[in-house]
């Protein structure tokens, strides 16, 4: 009888579990190609695979932090990135921006708690609007307007 209660849940917890385990392979897979390339052959695009929001969202949810790939503003300036300059691609192959705190002064997020961004959609060259702002307890939000609005994913 215990079974049959919770089976539903069992089924939920087991989908979830397989989602998160599929998110993690492509990111795996993703990551191991790119970082695997030389700079004459890395493939701009990759990072449009390896930023794709509904991706960075799902294997933030499934593992409350960010793929191996991102790093932070100080870690790519120290790789010579210049924002100005939009050269991250050309600093720090396969990489992308991510994991430096969000302040949430606005307060249009939910108050008290520790908050993290990262850009999403990325493709090589200036930063666009697209992010995500999280927390270690796998919350996300996306905002596509440079936080000017979010939707909690």
């Amino acid at each position: 009888m215990y079974f049959f209660n919770n089976n539903k849940v069992e089924k939920n917890d087991t989908a979830q579990q397989q989602t998160a385990e599929a998110v993690s392979k492509k990111v795996e897979s993703v990551s191991e190609n790119s970082e695997s390339a030389n700079e004459n052959s890395f493939d701009e695009n990759s990072i449009e695979n390896l930023t794709d929001e509904t991706l960075v969202i799902n294997y933030v949810k499934a593992h409350k932090q960010l793929p191996a790939y991102y790093i932070t503003k100080s870690e790519a300036r120290r790789n010579g990135w210049n924002p100005s300059q939009g050269n991250l691609c050309d600093a720090a192959p396969g990489k992308a921006i991510g994991g430096d705190q969000f302040s949430n002064r606005e307060k249009k997020l939910p108050i008290g708690n520790q908050y993290f961004e990262a850009d999403v959609n990325f493709s090589c060259g200036q930063r666009q609007a697209d992010r995500i702002v999280f927390t270690k307890k796998g919350e996300v939000w996306l905002t596509k307007d440079h936080y000017r609005s979010f939707q909690k994913r």
